[in-house]
């Protein structure tokens, strides 16, 4: 070591040797409480920034600012994502319950959805916070078209815009909030007046750009045929009839059971003497009381039987559920009305005994066109209350006919006086059903402004017939093309509009039902 290395090693010592002494002296000067309270204060100085970043976290700008997804160039903050996350789950619940009751309800919503499966491999925020994923995906990649095109919503639809805003504010003023605090409470931190504004006109926009889509291509009959022929035939082809399936059944201990070879001559003793539907339905109803009346052990002369062997409007594709044995007989070539056959099913395990009542077809009557004006009526078993809205629909007719009587006053006496929101009471392309108003259409001798008062199951109608509209068969064919070609477009529209998904956004996502 050189002379100058041995004094600048020596410095260094001394200097080590003077801040350890200074720092001792400092720490003397410090009483054991107060090195507690330092410590302490250390620990709240964490504190206070946690809750400082979720008070952040939790703040209404700090959700409309982060980034949950990002569509294409279009993003998508936390406070927007919620509001499509929770839609999903307030849909999704009421629909469970309205139709099965609230002891039916999909979820418990005191709880958390993370917390609660849906499937073995999804909780139920997973599988609702996809489908928000795939709302928010829809509509922000149908409005990045629209605008790319220039395509602008109708004026009708940002008065519906402005309706949707003031009945929230309505909701809002009768819960004793602001706007904005209502939506906050109801759809999550960070919705506001403006975002929730924003929302509803994109939906709007999308809504309008995607019914666009549809209606755009235009097709000749040649090119639904073709359609129907190759592609959704087996979806609009049907047949009518009767089928029973007669199996073989396990020996119990009340039960002798039955062998294959049984049930196929029951069967066969079933058709041996069927001439005709009726001779079908006839035989069925006995056999289905014999069967009832075994099963209850006791004869009751007086039940009635309904015969459930009878399908009409059955479609290829409907029946192939059933068995793919039976559908390849009702659908073979050749087969005419009237055939009987005993068919064995698909799984050996028995036999149909069949009987075609129409042979394969397609919807070839025509659609027809109408207009009208609807009565309804809130308690339809309420006579009182039915007579009234008969007098009502008498009286609207009365006033059309003392009219010009034409469509077009038909139609603005439908704007002014119908509880529809149809525009003109128009309706357009309909099909057969059941009931009053079907029967009266399609009846043969129905001529271009004929008008009458008819009767549904909600009330009365005053019904307008305009004319005939294209065949059945068309309408639905062309209504399947249209979905085909719109999935093909819309397809190559979200190759242009990738998503993008931020996990801090998607995390900050407030929770339905708190």
């Amino acid at each position: 070591m050189s002379e100058e290395q041995d004094k600048f090693e020596k410095r260094k010592q001394e200097a080590q040797k003077r801040k350890k002494k200074l720092q001792k002296m400092q720490n003397s000067k410090i009483k054991p409480r107060t090195k507690h309270a330092l410590a302490i204060a250390g620990g709240s100085l964490a504190a206070i920034v946690l809750v400082v970043a979720l008070i952040f976290a939790n703040a209404g700008f700090t959700r409309r600012m982060v980034t949950a997804v990002e569509v294409g160039d279009k993003k998508v903050s936390a406070a927007e994502y919620s509001y499509y996350y929770i839609q999903q789950a307030i849909s999704t619940y009421n629909t469970y319950t309205q139709m099965f009751g609230s002891s039916y309800a999909p979820f418990d919503t005191g709880k958390s959805l993370d917390k609660q499966a849906y499937s073995d491999t999804q909780s139920w925020a997973d599988y609702l916070s996809a489908n928000a994923l795939s709302a928010v995906r829809g509509i922000k990649t149908l409005v990045s078209a629209a605008e790319a095109e220039g395509f602008t919503m109708s004026e009708e639809g940002a008065a519906s815009v402005e309706q949707t805003m003031q009945t929230l504010k309505t909701y809002a003023d009768s819960s004793g909030m602001t706007l904005n605090r209502y939506l906050s409470e109801v759809y999550g931190l960070g919705m506001n007046e403006d975002l929730m504004r924003q929302t509803q006109m994109e939906y709007q926009l999308a809504l309008e750009y995607q019914e666009a889509l549809r209606d755009r291509p235009e097709y000749t009959e040649e090119e639904l045929e073709d359609y129907y022929q190759n592609t959704v035939h087996d979806s609009y082809t049907y047949v009518d009839l009767h089928y029973y399936e007669f199996a073989q059944e396990e020996a119990g201990d009340d039960s002798e059971g039955k062998t294959l070879e049984e049930a196929k001559a029951e069967a066969e003793d079933f058709i041996s003497d069927i001439n005709s539907a009726t001779d079908y339905a006839r035989k069925i109803k006995v056999l289905l009381k014999a069967e009832a009346q075994a099963d209850e052990d006791e004869e009751d002369e007086d039940e009635e039987i309904t015969d459930n062997t009878e399908r009409v409007g059955v479609s290829v594709s409907s029946l192939k559920n059933v068995d793919e044995k039976l559908a390849e007989w009702a659908f073979a070539e050749g087969r005419a009305e009237g055939d009987v056959e005993v068919v064995e099913n698909e799984d050996g395990t028995g036999y149909y005994a069949v009987y075609m009542v129409k042979s394969a077809y397609r919807n070839d009557y025509n659609t027809v066109n109408m207009r009208q004006i609807y009565v309804e009526v809130e308690d339809t078993s309420d006579e009182e209350e039915m007579a009234e809205a008969k007098t009502r629909a008498e009286e609207l007719l009365s006033q059309w006919q003392d009219g010009e009587a034409t469509e077009e006053s038909f139609a603005a006496l439908a704007d002014e006086e119908s509880d529809l929101s149809v525009e003109g009471g128009l309706y357009e392309q309909m099909a057969k059903g059941e009931g009053e108003i079907t029967d009266w259409l399609f009846d043969e001798s129905r001529q271009a402004g004929d008008a009458a008062v008819l009767e549904s199951s909600g009330g009365y109608h005053v019904v307008y017939y305009i004319g005939q509209g294209d065949p059945y068969w068309m309408v639905q064919v062309e209504s399947a093309k249209r979905s085909a070609d719109y999935s093909d477009t819309y397809a190559k529209l979200e190759e242009q509009y990738p998503v993008t998904e931020h996990s801090l956004g998607m995390w900050l996502r407030s929770e339905p039902f708190r």
